[in-house]
């Protein structure tokens, strides 16, 4: 019950009995707005500030252990997930891609972390953007950890299916059974292993292609220079042979020219010069018997 002490009529305010708020058509109401107005506490900070300075005052308070666990983290995460060093899940926009590498940048930078290694760990995470940002490099992640995801949807629809505590829980409706799942840190988790074995997989796979690559790269030009060597020395065989031809072509013309000298030479006849006749065979025979030679 409200009393005459408690009532506002005291102090000539016009309110109602069951609310001490003046009421909207007296005199007073004005008054009142301006006081309460007056008496209300002072915007938040946040919308005072921009987002660049209110994550500068935030990590400027972040202590030098949480610093250096961070590079850790960063060093011992899977390298080939550029998702995992910038601490995303792998459904994240370009958009938060760029504020978590602005969040994790200023926690990790070498002119504040004073851990050993935090160069490297500032450039481990400066690549992980720069990957993401790159349309093919982006697609083909997207592509292995789809495939990924899929697998770990199929899994847990496999492992629920006999699940009575969801089935009561969520009225045999599956739909709103994945839905919960896809909202748990146990998703998140499995999706990132199951994401690591394809991404593996695939390095391997290209690893594997590009040694076969270069192993073929290498016999080609192992065979191509085998070529090389054996053209070389044919050309210098058949130089050699075209050399010996030609000088037995030229021994050969000159043989010929001397015999065809010697040859005139015998077919000349000297003047006053006597030759007996030469006599057959036979003539000789029966003159030598005629003449009992």
């Amino acid at each position: 019950m409200i009393t005459f002490a408690d009532c506002p009529f005291r102090s000539g305010l016009a309110c109602s009995p069951f609310t001490s708020t003046p009421l909207p058509g007296s005199r007073y109401s004005g008054t009142a707005a301006a006081a309460s107005a007056s008496a209300a506490p002072p915007p938040p900070i946040e919308e005072i500030k921009d987002t660049e300075s209110l994550l500068k005052d935030f990590f400027s308070d972040i202590t030098d252990t949480a610093r250096d666990a961070e590079v850790d983290r960063i060093l011992s995460c899977f390298k080939l997930n550029p998702f995992e060093h910038l601490n995303l899940p792998f459904d994240a926009a370009e958009e938060d891609v760029r504020r978590a590498f602005r969040k994790v940048s200023l926690m990790v930078h070498p002119d504040k972390c004073k851990h050993p290694n935090a160069k490297a760990a500032f450039d481990a995470i400066g690549q992980a953007q720069q990957l993401l940002t790159k349309e093919e490099v982006k697609k083909e992640l997207d592509f292995n950890l789809e495939r990924a995801r899929e697998a770990v949807v199929k899994a847990w629809k496999k492992e629920t299916r006999n699940d009575v505590v969801l089935r009561v829980r969520f009225q045999g409706d599956r739909d709103a059974q994945l839905a919960a799942f896809v909202a748990t840190d146990e998703y998140h988790e499995r999706w990132k292993l199951e994401g690591r074995k394809y991404i593996v997989d695939l390095e391997w796979r290209r690893r594997k292609l590009t040694l076969r690559i270069k192993s073929e790269e290498e016999r080609v030009t192992k065979e191509e220079a085998e070529d090389a060597v054996e053209r070389k020395k044919q050309q210098k065989k058949d130089k050699a042979w075209d050399n010996e031809k030609a000088r037995e072509g030229r021994v050969g013309g000159w043989r010929d020219f001397m015999g065809g000298q010697k040859a005139q030479k015998k077919k000349q006849k000297v003047t006053g010069e006597f030759r007996a006749p030469a006599l057959k065979r036979e003539e000789r025979k029966e003159e030598e018997e005629y003449y009992g030679l």
